[in-house]
């Protein structure tokens, strides 16, 4: 990433994503801000993200993601956790599906739906928006056939409901 990819006053990165050929626009909450503000400060060349000692881009990032990773005494993490992880964050937030697929760069939200996993206090606060709704929550009615006194009886019903 090149710092003409920054847009630090309106908190956009500009990504280019090589599968779609096309440039998306990512926007940055205030603590990514707040570390590019301070990087930027210091920054020696055109790269966001270098080798310090030769001021060249990082080749491999693989090796450079494991030594990290080594060094904060973490294991069993790629690049691919920290997606998955991304999009579960923001599911388990409230986030809709749709803006997660967008801010991942997904074609389709079953894509999305492999990397968003919600977990099981997120499934019962869910639930629990449902207490209170009582007997106005299930319609059940007897199976209406295409006949007049159906519509007439389906009307009724659907005027009972409403005014409940």
């Amino acid at each position: 990433m090149r710092w003409s990819h920054v847009d630090l006053p309106r908190g956009i990165l500009s990504v280019f994503a090589s599968k779609t050929q096309t440039i998306r626009e990512i926007p940055i909450n205030s603590e990514a801000r707040k570390v590019l503000e301070a990087w930027k400060l210091n920054k020696k060349n055109e790269n966001v993200f270098y080798n310090p000692q030769t001021g060249k881009p990082f080749v491999d990032l693989k090796a450079g993601f494991a030594l990290a990773c080594e060094k904060a005494g973490i294991s069993d993490v790629t690049w691919h956790t920290l997606r998955h992880t991304f999009a579960s964050r923001l599911v388990n937030s409230g986030v809709d599906i749709v803006t997660v697929k967008e801010l991942l760069g997904h074609s389709s939200i079953s894509v999305t739906m492999r990397y968003a996993h919600t977990n099981i206090e997120n499934k019962r606060a869910a639930v629990e928006k449902l207490d209170g709704f009582g007997d106005n929550l299930v319609t059940v009615g007897p199976k209406l056939h295409n006949s007049r006194a159906a519509l007439s009886l389906s009307r009724s019903a659907s005027y009972n409901i409403s005014r409940a």
